[in-house]
């Protein structure tokens, strides 16, 4: 049910020409004309899930939107947040424009595809009357911004138009006078927590389940379900510090790095993550932690091996014997007890996205696609 929303406010948007993008911080992120929108689907109201969407988005414009009637209170709070509504009348309002909008569409290039040229023959030939006033005020009334950068919302509006409002059309006041929030009472509401707490250090997922579903559809067919996977990395750094002797020539080599071992099949992965901790928020969805495959003393044998691979010098010498030049080529390397390294176990989530006949693995923290199975016996394609 929440899928079929998502798609659906992914449709109204669409077809008042605002560009959709995928977002950590809600459900989509909307933009048109240099204004952008933070939208979140609910199939229930709640106050929690309110505020912790308005702490996500800061100050940016944010837009709840429920398939329920919502009641006073709610509404209150969330315009005390900074938050817009819509509930479903609101919803159902703004779904019949973006018929209304999609059918227009339609029937100007269904004209315009049934115009026939005029007949060589023809002598007269029809001009376009010039724009009057009232036309040019209606072209120039299209600009869906005012000169600050705002939305015009849609109670500014002197003529209907197919366009999508940020501003609710229950809001009891305006959202410049806020007041401090208010203290609800459990009889107020039935509060509704849809994340758990994991204890094992990893971080929160930005991507949702049904984002990880729409990110999959261009490779997979009729993605229908998805798995939350807590992935084993080995999460390591390293310095290295060491001299080489040959002949009368001493070398140094240091370097340094980072990185991500899988284990469970010892591939090296770079990640830029951020926010690793224990314990975890993680939202209330089926999930699996997997179980490593490859402890701390065999991490740190293949660790060792690749630092000492990637911190391998070639150095070539030349000599003068009589008259003859001799070149010389030697590969000098750390030794392990000349490399510092640190190691931690955490946890990386990844979405495995389940379709007919295979599944994709998306990051649900930087909503990457992966290329190569993440696990050993992952069905994957």
């Amino acid at each position: 049910m929440n899928q079929d929303l998502l798609e659906i406010l992914v449709d109204i948007f669409k077809s008042s020409g605002y560009n959709v993008i995928i977002s950590s911080q809600s459900d989509i992120r909307v933009e048109k004309n240099g204004h952008q929108a933070y939208v979140m689907c609910a199939l229930k109201p709640s106050y929690e899930e309110i505020k912790y969407f308005s702490e996500k988005i800061a100050a940016c414009t944010g837009i709840y939107v429920m398939t329920q009637k919502i009641s006073g209170k709610l509404n209150e709070y969330a315009a005390e947040l900074g938050i817009y509504i819509w509930d479903r009348d609101e919803l159902a309002l703004q779904i019949g424009r973006a018929v209304l909008a999609n059918m227009e569409r339609k029937s100007s290039a269904y004209q315009k595809e049934s115009e026939i040229p005029l007949k060589e023959s023809q002598k007269q030939v029809e001009t376009a009357p010039e724009p009057t006033k009232e036309n040019r005020e209606d072209d120039g009334f299209r600009q869906e911004l005012y000169s600050d950068g705002r939305l015009v919302p849609l109670q500014d509006m002197s003529r209907e138009k197919e366009k999508i409002s940020f501003e609710s059309r229950t809001l009891p006041k305006p959202v410049e006078g806020r007041k401090p929030l208010k203290r609800l009472e459990n009889s107020e509401v039935s509060r509704i927590e849809p994340y758990d707490m994991l204890n094992i250090q990893s971080v929160e997922p930005k991507i949702s389940k049904d984002q990880a579903i729409i990110i999959s559809k261009p490779y997979i067919s009729s993605p229908k379900d998805a798995i939350l996977k807590f992935v084993p990395f080995w999460k390591y750094s390293y310095s290295v510090e060491a001299e080489k002797r040959f002949r009368s020539k001493v070398m140094s080599i240091t370097g340094e790095g980072e990185g991500y071992l899988n284990a469970l099949n010892k591939s090296k992965e770079n990640m830029d993550i951020e926010g690793l901790g224990t314990p975890t928020r993680i939202p209330a969805v089926q999930y699996e932690v997997k179980r490593p495959n490859v402890d701390k003393k065999q991490a740190e044998k293949v660790l060792l091996e690749l630092i000492i691979q990637e911190n391998t010098r070639e150095i070539r010498f030349n000599n003068m014997e009589g008259q003859a030049i001799i070149y010389e080529q030697k590969s000098i390397s750390p030794k392990a007890n000349e490399i510092e390294l640190d190691m931690d176990l955490v946890y990386i989530p990844v979405w495995e996205v389940k379709g007919k006949r295979n599944s994709l693995e998306i990051n649900a923290y930087n909503a990457s696609v992966l290329e190569e199975p993440i696990d050993e016996d992952a069905e994957f394609l």
